[in-house]
């Protein structure tokens, strides 16, 4: 058993496709497919049932994955425990983030960790939704961005920022105006504050039911006795905030998309009833090997919003 085949297993596993995990490899599948056979004779077992022209994982193959997972990660704690002998002249460290946030926060993490180690590299895998940390939980990040909260007997974390929830329009639109006129300000807001019930029958551009900021415009329209006008719906809140720019609808947005955003022609407000917050962290597993580069970055990516 070798790290080439753990690792073959394990994206076979996650792709459930022999032609996605050869692409994903860059090999050819049917080089994918004699592997895993060598792999299941040596073993004696089937680890993968190909029938129905799907790839499911047999109970066997769950036992093989599991210890697959656990010998690639004590790989990869000997390796961060190896580049802090090496006194980090190379090396890289892997950060788990959601796309909106990686265009947003990374380049400016980047570019302060390079100073620090230019000789280190920083692999940014980006994820949507569960699947961040999914993949966390199963080692596949030496840290990562999330919302909280997180599973805390599998996750140790680092708040990064507490980020409020604006309402984002197009100054050249009559909803802009509207607000402009009845806005107030409040003392340790830095945005002016509006009344929830002054966005009734605005048109907005929205996100998915499961996303954090549509569900708090859900529950403002619910508090305010009326339902929100979706003048189209994102998948993204980068699109999202696209639609706003163009003066199609509306949006609720974390605060942190104002701070790094291209804002041109979009004012932000605060609500003047109770505001409505998320928890953006830096998120690690518990008793993972942290080497000094990592806590490092660590105290960069907390620091942003310092």
């Amino acid at each position: 058993m070798n790290m080439k085949q753990l690792r073959y297993v394990l994206v076979l596993a996650h792709e459930g496709s022999f032609s996605r995990a050869a692409d994903s490899l860059g090999i050819t599948q049917p080089s994918l497919s004699q592997y895993i056979k060598k792999i299941e004779k040596k073993q004696g077992v089937q680890l993968f049932d190909r029938t129905g022209g799907n790839v499911r994982v047999t109970d066997a193959g769950y036992v093989y994955i599991e210890a697959a997972r656990k010998i690639l990660d004590l790989e990869q704690q000997m390796e961060r425990k190896f580049e802090d002998l090496s006194k980090y002249k190379s090396g890289s460290i892997v950060v788990g983030v959601s796309p909106h946030r990686c265009i947003h926060l990374m380049p400016e993490i980047v570019k302060r960790f390079q100073k620090l180690y230019p000789g280190m590299r920083l692999v940014i895998e980006e994820r949507g939704g569960a699947s961040l940390l999914d993949d966390a939980a199963h080692g596949q990040f030496d840290l990562c961005i999330a919302n909280l909260p997180v599973d805390e007997k599998i996750f140790n974390f680092q708040l990064i920022m507490e980020e409020e929830v604006l309402l984002a329009v197009n100054m050249e639109t009559p909803i802009y105006q509207k607000l402009k006129k009845t806005a107030v300000n409040i003392h340790g807001r830095k945005y002016p504050a509006v009344d929830y019930k002054k966005i009734a029958g605005e048109r907005f551009a929205t996100l998915a039911e499961s996303q954090p900021t549509q569900k708090s415009l859900d529950e403002i329209c619910a508090i305010a006795g009326f339902r929100v006008v979706n003048a189209v719906e994102c998948r993204t809140i980068e699109t999202q905030f696209a639609m706003v720019r163009a003066g199609i609808g509306a949006a609720l947005v974390p605060s942190g998309t104002s701070k790094f955003s291209n804002a041109e022609k979009v004012a932000f407000f605060s609500f003047a009833q109770s505001v409505p917050y998320r928890d953006m962290a830096v998120v690690y597993r518990k008793k993972q090997y942290l080497s000094k580069a990592v806590k490092d970055l660590m105290q960069i990516i907390v620091s942003l919003d310092k």
